[in-house]
C-alpha cells in the first residue's frame, strides 16, 4: 500500500507540476513576440510614405472697415471656405494651420469643425520654420495650411517646391496647391481652383 500511495503521490506533483509549467509558458513572450517589443518597425513605416501640404489662401476678406486690421470673411469667403472644406472631403487630415488672423482661421474652421481637429497658430513670415516644422512632425501625413497672397509661395519654396504662379493677386482667391514631399526630399506641386472663380 506506501509503494502505491507513493506513485499517487508522486502522479499528483506531477500533474501539478505541469500545470504550473504550462500556466508560465502562456505568459512567457515568444520569440517573435520578443522581437517586437525591441525592434518597432513604425516610425521606418512612416518615413516611407509622402508628405502631403494643401496650401490656400483666406477666403474673401471683409473690407468694409478700413481701419479693421484684422477683418473677418465677407458672405463670399464663408461660402469659400465651406467649399474649401467640401474640396478636401475625401481626404485624410491630420493637421490644421492657420496665421494668427481671423480670415485664415475663418477659411478653416468649417474643416476644422466638421473634422474635430484644432487649429494650430503659424507665424506667416517664418517660412522656414514652419516648412521644417510640417516635414519633421508631420512626416508621412497629411495638413491644410492657410496663408496669404504674399506668404504662400515663398512656404512653398521652403518645402523645396518652385511656384506654379509667378504671384497671387489680391483678388484671386480660388487657388489650392497641394504639395507632395517624398521621403528622399524631392516635391512636387500640382494646383487645383476651387469655389466660384474670382478672375
Amino acid at each position: 500500500m506506501n509503494n502505491i500511495m507513493k506513485l499517487r503521490l508522486l502522479l499528483h506533483v506531477w500533474v501539478l507540476l505541469l500545470i504550473l509549467g504550462t500556466a508560465a509558458c502562456r505568459n512567457m513572450p515568444s520569440a517573435n513576440e520578443g522581437a517586437f517589443a525591441v525592434a518597432d518597425p513604425l516610425p521606418n513605416e512612416v518615413n516611407t510614405l509622402p508628405t502631403t501640404v494643401y496650401l490656400v489662401r483666406h477666403a474673401e476678406k471683409d473690407i468694409s472697415n478700413p481701419s479693421d486690421q484684422d477683418p473677418g470673411l465677407t458672405p463670399d469667403g464663408e461660402a469659400r471656405a465651406e467649399a474649401l472644406r467640401a474640396e478636401l472631403e475625401g481626404q485624410k487630415i491630420d493637421a490644421l494651420y492657420a496665421t494668427k488672423y481671423k480670415r485664415t482661421q475663418n477659411t478653416l474652421k468649417p474643416m476644422a469643425a466638421a473634422r474635430n481637429l484644432e487649429i494650430k497658430v503659424y507665424e506667416a513670415h517664418d517660412f522656414n520654420g514652419i516648412g521644417n516644422k510640417l516635414k519633421e512632425q508631420h512626416a508621412g501625413k497629411t495638413v491644410v495650411v492657410a496663408g496669404h497672397s504674399n506668404t504662400l509661395l515663398p512656404l512653398m519654396e521652403a518645402l523645396g517646391s518652385k511656384r506654379p504662379v509667378s504671384d497671387i493677386s489680391d483678388s484671386q482667391y480660388d487657388y489650392l496647391f497641394k504639395v507632395t514631399i517624398n521621403p528622399d526630399g524631392a516635391s512636387t506641386v500640382e494646383t487645383v481652383r476651387f469655389g466660384k472663380n474670382t478672375d
